[in-house]
This record gives C-alpha cells, sequence and structure tokens, in this order.
C-alpha cells in the first residue's frame, strides 16, 4: 500500500488551537482541547465565587467598623434596622462609606438609634 501524504489538513486542525499551556497541554491537540475546556468551567465557576467573595469581604468591613466605635453591636443589628427604616444601601455602599468616611457610617447609625 502506498503512502499517504497528509498535507496541509491535519496541519491546520491542529494550529486552530494556539495554547500558553506549560508542557504536553500546549503540544497535544486532544489535551489543549481538555484544558481550554477546563479553563472555561473553571472561570465561569469562579465569577460566581468572586461575587460571593466581595460580598463577604464588605460584610467584614463593615462589621469591623461598627463593632470598632461600639454604635452597634453587631453588623446584623445595623442591617436589620436599615431595613425596618427603608434606608436601601447596599453592602458595597456601606463597605466604601465605612473605609472613606466612618463619620458619615456614624450618622447613619446615629440617625437609625433615635428613630
Amino acid at each position: 500500500m502506498t503512502r499517504v501524504r497528509r498535507g496541509y489538513i491535519a496541519r491546520r486542525r491542529r494550529t486552530k488551537i494556539p495554547s500558553s499551556f506549560r508542557g504536553d497541554h500546549s503540544r497535544l491537540t486532544r489535551t489543549v482541547a481538555q484544558q481550554k475546556i477546563r479553563a472555561l468551567v473553571s472561570a465561569h465557576r469562579d465569577r460566581d465565587r468572586q461575587k460571593r467573595d466581595f460580598r463577604r469581604l464588605w460584610i467584614t468591613r463593615v462589621n469591623a467598623v461598627i463593632r470598632g466605635r461600639g454604635v452597634y453591636y453587631n453588623y446584623s443589628k445595623l442591617i436589620h434596622n436599615l431595613y425596618k427604616r427603608q434606608l436601601l444601601l447596599n453592602r458595597k455602599i456601606l463597605s466604601q462609606i465605612a473605609i472613606l468616611n466612618r463619620n458619615c457610617l456614624y450618622m447613619i447609625s446615629n440617625e437609625i438609634i433615635k428613630k
């Protein structure tokens, strides 16, 4: 049987997937495809995890400022009273206020206490 010369088709198929991974993950076609899929799955999962982690960070920051001042006992009572007074400030904004302008957060909490 004569030898078949594959031509450019196989090369073109293999060079479709350039990779920046290390080792065989950048050289072997099947492994490159698997790594790409795995990377996309991880990226999708970690976008959700990133949202969760930031929310935890914001809650921790607000709690630390509130407890440090002694205005409230804890974070949960502050949030509960914010909702009771219908002050709709999300945790990200409260965190920014706690970092940049603590006096403003103290004023907000004092207003909640007065009412």
